[in-house]
């Protein structure tokens, strides 16, 4: 883990094409997954050169394909969540 103080440290950026959101004071969260607030909640982004959508459950990007409409949880991740609470 890179320390702020050590030499060749780096700081954390979105992962988002052209983004160059500083995540260094952002939340532990955001650092974490390396998405800024606003990419983590936005409809669509450019990610790995395809366009995409932060999973708020799998903490990664999926191809627009792999959602519902405006949801922001993956299709499988919501299947599963729901089964679980069927139980």
């Amino acid at each position: 883990r890179p320390r702020a103080n050590s030499p060749g440290a780096q700081v954390p950026l979105c992962q988002a094409e052209g983004c160059k959101a500083d995540l260094s004071g952002a939340k532990h969260y955001h650092r974490r997954h390396k998405v800024c607030e606003l990419h983590s909640k936005a409809a669509t982004v450019t990610a790995n050169g395809q366009t995409q959508r932060f999973c708020q459950q799998c903490s990664r990007f999926h191809p627009l394909s792999e959602f519902d409409e405006g949801k922001r949880s993956c299709r499988k991740r919501l299947a599963d969540h729901n089964r679980r609470r069927r139980k």
